[in-house]
């Protein structure tokens, strides 16, 4: 048995925390992290110069930082903002992916109307946007063609860099309508041009971006099984808008002979056609 001085000076040193497992020791809590006094880093480390942090192996899709590695330090491109309405990282599947090139057309998938039929009505989007892809050839012939892929509809918030073409589109049963949606580049009004069936349009043009829909009265669809022939009765009116939105070819100079004039080339369309 241990003498009462001895068994004091037990006693004191348990006290005063000798015991490496007791909590309130000397000894640190351990890192289960096992990266270091400054904890764990989410996404990985940084890398050096202020980077994006790679990609985390569990889930590739959601790398941390830039989704274009090759855009610049912030991915948000070569001269843009962050943020910034040219910033086109983080846009909604409807909003074009590209902004075409200036003197180009950028041609849109069509704006399908209600949004409830759009899955089941790609058949004639698909259809309706290679009618517009030949008719910007025979307009604007040489001018570079961007075709975007369903849903792609509308311009971003700061415009394209090329003109762009759309067209609204809607169906009842075997019924369509088909309305030209025609933009300058940049932001710019909507010239609304009626391509298939009648309608009335309570104002042309529109501002950038304004729904459609919303100014468009129908008067008389058209069969859908022949929309797209319907459509080429009414392709001078497109094409005038078209050749007043995109303004001169981006090769075209002062020594270069003028086109002949022609009614379809006017910049200022006041006939509304009929549909028929």
């Amino acid at each position: 048995m241990l003498s009462t001085p001895r068994l004091a000076l037990v006693l004191a040193a348990v006290s005063l925390g000798c015991n490496p497992t007791t909590s309130g020791g000397t000894t640190p809590p351990p890192d289960n992290a096992n990266t270091g006094a400054g904890g764990p880093t989410i996404g990985g480390t940084p890398p050096e110069g202020g980077g994006a942090a790679p990609a985390d192996p569990q889930n590739p899709g959601g790398a941390a930082g830039t989704t274009d590695p090759g855009a610049g330090t912030n991915g948000a491109g070569t001269g843009v903002v962050a943020g910034s309405p040219n910033d086109t990282r983080f846009l909604a599947p409807e909003i074009s992916h590209s902004k075409g090139v200036a003197g180009g057309v950028v041609v849109l998938f069509p704006r399908i109307i209600p949004s409830a039929i759009a899955a089941d009505n790609q058949n004639y989007g698909q259809a309706v946007q290679q009618k517009m892809k030949q008719l910007v050839e025979k307009a604007l012939p040489g001018r570079p063609i961007d075709v975007r892929p369903s849903p792609e509809r509308v311009c971003p918030k700061a415009g394209c860099e090329a003109m762009s073409i759309g067209v609204l589109f809607t169906r009842q049963n075997n019924s369509c309508i088909a309305v030209a949606l025609v933009n300058a580049p940049g932001v710019s009004t909507t010239k609304m041009v009626p391509w298939g069936g009648e309608v009335t349009l309570k104002a042309d043009p529109i501002q950038f971006r304004d729904p459609p829909e919303n100014f468009v009265t129908i008067k008389d669809y058209t069969n859908c099984d022949q929309l797209v022939v319907e459509m080429g009765k009414q392709d001078s009116f497109v094409e005038a808008a078209l050749r007043a939105a995109a303004g001169p070819g981006p090769s075209a100079t002062a020594t270069t002979p003028p086109a002949p004039s022609t009614p379809a080339a006017s910049g200022n369309i006041t006939a509304k056609p009929s549909g028929k």
